[in-house]
């Protein structure tokens, strides 16, 4: 069914960006791409264009005046913007005392300033309107304290305390600021992760606990449809990642507890550096560690449900 309305999705040249900006033409919405990638955005907008409305502005979201170009040629072509999804980032993996200090600073201008510069320029627009839809996507990686993902991870929390505190701020204006929180997902983040240091050999560590299982972008940009669609202010993609991120806040000192348990139990040896699996193995590895929560949050909640029927 067609529809006026007009997204803004950076990092529309793969992945959940991608997967977003295809689900949201598939139902009538106007759809505007934006990441560095002319070549694959082209390609995305020709096959878009057989049966929806799309622009195409190539964009590096790290440069404050191309966000506030791209906010601008999609308000003069389509005269309205009604959501932008932040979506567009990178990670970086290694211990906290091995981060380059220079990559880490890039991943926040890409993960944490790029969204707020965003924000800054489609606010005013949605004040005008008087309503509009910021999704930030963010990460289940954000509320537990992940071995080898500390930069990443730093940079996501940094992101979600930012989408809180503006969700407030502009819930007056009706501009809703939202935050999607996928776990693993089958993209190809894990070969643009920034590798600062020599992995764990973690790949027999992630066969072992973890219980979370990849998805597809697709099931994220069904997530971020219904994020929209309900304006929840956070959304988990799956019920594992929800199961997690639940025990990480109720319970802090045991979920450092079970990830100190499993590096001793499981890597406690660093293994050579692998140049092209390094940040691929300590992406999934760190979400594995977190992986050994599920049952336990899982187990609480079961258990406070017990007591209130008992009660």
């Amino acid at each position: 069914m067609q529809t006026d309305k007009v997204i803004i999705v950076t990092g529309a040249s793969s992945g959940i960006g991608e997967a977003t900006a295809r689900l949201f033409a598939q139902r009538g919405w106007a759809v505007v791409l934006a990441a560095r990638s002319v070549d694959k955005l082209q390609r995305i907008a020709e096959e878009i264009r057989s049966g929806g409305r799309v622009l195409v502005v190539p964009t590096d979201v790290t440069v404050q005046e191309e966000v506030t170009a791209l906010v601008q040629r999609a308000y003069a072509h389509f005269g309205r913007i009604d959501v932008l999804l932040n979506n567009a980032g990178r990670g970086i993996s290694g211990t906290v005392e091995s981060l380059d200090l220079a990559q880490l600073e890039y991943i926040f201008k890409l993960n944490v300033l790029a969204p707020v510069a965003a924000l800054q320029a489609v606010a005013p627009i949605m004040k005008q309107q008087n309503d509009g839809i910021i999704v930030n996507v963010s990460s289940l990686i954000e509320d537990i304290p992940v071995p080898y993902m500390s930069g990443y991870g730093a940079s996501k929390a940094a992101l979600g305390y930012l989408s809180d505190a503006a969700a407030i701020e502009l819930d007056g204006f009706h501009i809703a600021v939202l935050k999607v929180l996928p776990g693993l997902t089958e993209t190809n983040f894990d070969t643009h992760v920034l590798a600062a240091d020599q992995a764990p050999a973690l790949d027999e560590l992630f066969g072992k606990v973890s219980l979370l299982d990849a998805v597809p972008p697709e099931t994220v940009a069904e997530a971020i449809w219904n994020a929209v669609a309900s304006r929840r202010r956070q959304s988990h993609v799956t019920t594992q990642g929800r199961f997690l991120g639940r025990a990480a806040r109720l319970a802090p000192e045991m979920t450092n507890r079970l990830l100190k348990f499993a590096i001793k139990r499981y890597a406690p040896v660093a293994g050579p550096p692998r140049a092209a699996s390094v940040g691929q193995d300590a992406l999934k590895a760190g979400l594995a560690l977190a992986g050994v929560l599920a049952g336990v949050s899982a187990g609480y909640l079961l258990y406070r449900r017990a007591r209130r029927c008992h009660s």
